[in-house]
């Protein structure tokens, strides 16, 4: 007589089968687990570590400042889990961008690995182009007080941007601008105009000086319209609907008619109050 071997019902071969895979998937879980760990571990040996920072290209910001910044951010972990200060997963591009976020001195920032335990930082400081005054605060502070404070003023740079605060100045070190920003408590970062918008009045303003006009400030209340004032006390009130170049063929069309001529010489018979460029060739002007 032959017997055959004996079979599982359907149903205790299906609760093996889960428990087989429910074994496989906690086994994987846990591979992955231990290689989460293991990278976590391997990303905070000191070997790949970064341990020396060296800063070139500062003068006004200084090194500690960008030293700490870089630091604080490189100190940080991925997923709770990873170093950032790893030299595999040092965020640069990311602390390259918070440095220009945070110091807005600095124009341009580049951050190389040098060997495995050092980062070298070269920076690119903004330059002083000219300087913008708030006139709201030294207004205010006059209704409170006999005596007006000085006005808070700030450097711009090429662009247009406000970037640091700036001491008094007397003479014509900078071109002084005025107006758009005023009454703002952190001007710090803004653009006073447009980065082109500003190009093209500090190009007509370089052409002002040309014609030997001394500027002492430039105001602007709303964007668009825009006064000059000369260092004799004469006014030059403009706008952008028309291109710069044809306006200042106006201008030297009117000072040669009125007979003033080059540079609005004090010592001539004629005094310009103002002149208006706004209306095309139908130019505006007052004498003294």
């Amino acid at each position: 007589m032959i017997h055959k071997n004996p079979t599982l019902k359907p149903s205790k071969l299906k609760r093996r089968r889960r428990k087989i895979f429910a074994f496989k998937v906690v086994g994987i879980f846990l591979l992955m687990v231990i290689f989460v760990f293991l990278l976590s571990w391997l990303s905070k040996i000191s070997a790949i570590q970064i341990a020396n920072i060296k800063v070139s290209g500062n003068s006004s910001v200084s090194e500690d400042e960008i030293k700490n910044l870089m630091t604080e951010e490189s100190s940080k972990k991925y997923l709770l889990l990873f170093s950032k200060n790893s030299l595999f997963l040092y965020p640069r591009k990311q602390i390259e961008a918070k440095i220009l976020n945070d110091l807005k001195k600095i124009e341009k920032v580049e951050i190389k690995s040098k060997g495995l335990k050092t980062k070298t930082v070269s920076i690119v400081e903004r330059k002083p182009n000219s300087i913008w005054c708030d006139n709201s605060k030294s207004e205010a502070d006059s209704i409170n007080s006999k005596e007006k404070n000085p006005e808070s003023c700030y450097f711009l740079d090429r662009e247009g941007m406000v970037f640091s605060d700036a001491p008094s100045f007397s003479g014509q070190a900078y071109t002084r601008y005025h107006g758009l920003l005023d009454g703002d408590l952190n001007p710090i970062g803004r653009m006073y105009l447009p980065s082109a918008k500003f190009k093209e009045i500090g190009n007509f303003i370089n052409s002002l000086k040309g014609l030997g006009l001394v500027i002492s400030e430039f105001h602007s209340e709303t964007e668009g319209d825009y006064e000059i004032y000369l260092e004799n006390g004469s006014k030059i009130i403009f706008d952008d609907r028309r291109p710069f170049d044809k306006i200042l063929v106006n201008l030297e069309s009117i000072l040669s008619e009125i007979g003033i001529g080059k540079g609005l010489s004090t010592s001539s018979s004629v005094k310009l109050d103002y002149v208006d460029l706004r209306f095309g060739n139908k130019i505006f002007y007052k004498t003294k």
